[in-house]
């Protein structure tokens, strides 16, 4: 599928599945946002690495512990609850649009059953992402500690191994496998394809951000006009989130539709036989 028609398709399901779509995302960014504002994550923000420094009369600012503490410890709620919760709503949207791409008879009920009931495998996965993301990291800062070249072929690593596992959430929702096998779908899906697969995505990527960030700083304006302090960056952090809610399911299209027309390159299927296989039940993990 070349890219036109990529993009064509993207915005068809878009629109023609809004309402299910979006319902979906909306609902499963809520208790992420519910815990952002209840547990005060919604005040991070780039002033909160500023306190760590406070200015006295000396010319040299003092170095806030407490103020350190509460930063780790807000960063500490943000991760636990992200590690819970976005195997949920990554599931429940990649769940939805898959059922639709399938012609799968779909409701925001069922979406959302099938998603519980996948529950672990996903959860499978974000740790698995997130320790390979950790390695990665360690590994990135002592590149650039040693040297910068060495940080560079760290992050060039980074980049390659995301692309190729970037269509595993795909994978594991349309063939009900588990984390192991859908990283390894995805690895050799994207096999002879890296180039044509980081394109899309970076072009799929450049045009969210664009929009999204464009939208954004506009909601932050607005509320910068109408409050300020903590309910500023209350106002600020549901709107970006309600915002997100409506906007991340173009890049989840992108990445579903890349995971079809992968399997169609290079299995021969198609979507009807596609929905058929999975119809059949569940694979192993």
């Amino acid at each position: 599928m070349p890219l036109p028609e990529l993009l064509d398709e993207l915005f068809r399901l878009y629109r023609r599945h809004f309402s299910l779509i979006v319902t979906v995302s909306l609902l499963v960014a809520l208790p992420g946002l519910v815990w952002s504002l209840v547990t005060g994550i919604y005040k991070l923000n780039s002033a909160s690495y500023a306190n760590l420094f406070t200015a006295t009369g000396s010319a040299t600012p003092t170095f806030n512990q407490q103020e350190l503490a509460n930063l780790f410890g807000l960063l500490a709620l943000g991760v636990v609850g992200g590690f819970f919760l976005l195997p949920i709503s990554l599931g429940a949207v990649f769940r939805s649009i898959t059922d639709v791409a399938l012609g799968r008879p779909a409701t925001i009920g069922s979406v959302l059953r099938q998603t519980l009931a996948r529950y672990l495998p996903l959860l499978g996965l974000v740790a698995l992402g997130f320790l390979i993301w950790l390695g990665w990291f360690i590994a990135f800062i002592i590149g650039l500690v040693l040297l910068v070249l060495p940080g560079i072929a760290v992050l060039c690593a980074g980049v390659y191994l995301g692309v190729r596992w970037s269509l595993s959430v795909a994978a594991m929702t349309a063939e009900d496998i588990g984390p192991i096998r859908g990283m390894g779908r995805s690895w050799n899906l994207v096999s002879g394809s890296w180039w044509r697969t980081f394109g899309i995505l970076l072009i799929v990527g450049i045009m969210y951000l664009i929009i999204s960030y464009g939208l954004l700083i506009l909601f932050g304006v607005i509320a910068a006009l109408v409050a300020t302090g903590d309910f500023e960056a209350a106002v600020v952090q549901v709107g970006s989130t309600l915002l997100g809610a409506v906007l991340s399911p173009i890049v989840y299209i992108a990445v579903t539709l890349l995971y079809f027309d992968l399997r169609v390159r290079k299995e021969g299927l198609d979507l009807d036989q596609l929905a058929q296989q999975t119809s059949a039940g569940p694979a192993p993990a």
